[in-house]
C-alpha cells in the first residue's frame, strides 16, 4: 500500500473532503494565506494541489481582475468540485502533476501550495518544478502541517486511538500529511531547488465547528482513516468512532468546539 492512499480522495470521498474537512481545516489557512499575498508586480499566479478550491476562492478575491490565476490539481474529482463550487471564469483550471508541470519556464510570478507538497512521491522534483516555472524574482508560498504531537485533536485521533489498532503494521502512511514539519528540512528543500531569501514560520490558527459530530465525520466516519479501520476490522469501526467522539468531548466539549491548529508557512524567492 502506498503511503498516500490513506489520504487519497476520489469520488464521494472528494465530496466529503470539501463538505467536512474543508470548513474545519482548510478555511482558516486559506484566508490567512490569501492575506499574505503581495499583489505588487503580479501578472500570473499558479496554485498547485488546489483540491476542491478552498484556498483558490480566497486567492481570487484578493487578486485584482487583471492578474491571471491558474488552479491545478492531479485529481479530476477534486478539481471538478472546485469548478462547480467557484463558478468563476476568471480562474483557469487544469489537471497537472506538480512533479511534471506542463508550463513553460519562467511563466508565473507567484506559486502557491497549501497542504499539498507532503503527498508528492518525489518532493525534490516538485520543488524543482515550481522553481522552474517561476519568473526570476518570483515567489513560492507553501503551507505544511505541524507534527500531530503539537495539535491535540490530531494527536488524540491518530496517535492515541487509530494507530494503536494497527499493531505491528507500518503506520507511517497515517502521518504523511504531517511529515514536513521540520523547518530545517523545509529550508533544505527550498535551498536545494535554488530558492533564496527563505523563511519558514510557524502559524497557529484556531478553527471552530458547531458540534462534535462534524469532527468525528470529517476525521473518521467519512474519512479514509475510518475506511482503513473498517477494512481491517469491521467490528472495531463503531466502538472506535464512539471512543473518538468521547475523547473529543472530553477535550473540546460537544458544541461550539474550538480547535487549535498549527502549520508552517515556507516562502522562497527565485
Amino acid at each position: 500500500m502506498e503511503k498516500q492512499e490513506s489520504f487519497k480522495f476520489t469520488g464521494k470521498d472528494a465530496e466529503y473532503y470539501e463538505d467536512l474537512l474543508g470548513p474545519i481545516l482548510f478555511e482558516p489557512y486559506g484566508r490567512y494565506l490569501a492575506s499574505r499575498i503581495d499583489i505588487d508586480s503580479l501578472a500570473d499566479v499558479l496554485e498547485i494541489a488546489a483540491g476542491t478550491g478552498r484556498v483558490t476562492r480566497h486567492i481570487r478575491r484578493v487578486l485584482p481582475s487583471t492578474i491571471k490565476l491558474t488552479a491545478t490539481d492531479i485529481s479530476n474529482d477534486m478539481l471538478s468540485i472546485a469548478i462547480r463550487e467557484l463558478k468563476d471564469e476568471a480562474i483557469s483550471f487544469k489537471i497537472e502533476d506538480a512533479q511534471n508541470l506542463s508550463f513553460d519556464d519562467n511563466s508565473f510570478d507567484l506559486v502557491i501550495c497549501q497542504f499539498g507538497m507532503m503527498f508528492l512521491p518525489d518532493r525534490n522534483k516538485g520543488f524543482q518544478e515550481i522553481f522552474r516555472v517561476l519568473r526570476p524574482g518570483g515567489k513560492f508560498m507553501c503551507f505544511t502541517w505541524d507534527d500531530t504531537l503539537n495539535m491535540p485533536l490530531f494527536k488524540t485521533i491518530i496517535n492515541d486511538l487509530i494507530v494503536p489498532t494497527f499493531n505491528e503494521e507500518d503506520k507511517s502512511r497515517f502521518f504523511v500529511p504531517f511529515s514536513m514539519h521540520e523547518p530545517a528540512v523545509l529550508e533544505k528543500h527550498l535551498a536545494g531547488s535554488g530558492f533564496k531569501h527563505i523563511t519558514v514560520e510557524n502559524v497557529k490558527l484556531d478553527s471552530t465547528t458547531p458540534k462534535v459530530e462534524n469532527v468525528v465525520n470529517a476525521l473518521f466516519r467519512k474519512h479514509m482513516l475510518g475506511k482503513e479501520v473498517a477494512a481491517r476490522n469491521p467490528d472495531l469501526f463503531e466502538p472506535l468512532a464512539s471512543r473518538i467522539e468521547h475523547a473529543i468531548i472530553q477535550k473540546l466539549g460537544n458544541s461550539a468546539l474550538q480547535i487549535s491548529l498549527s502549520a508552517f508557512l515556507s516562502i522562497g524567492v527565485k
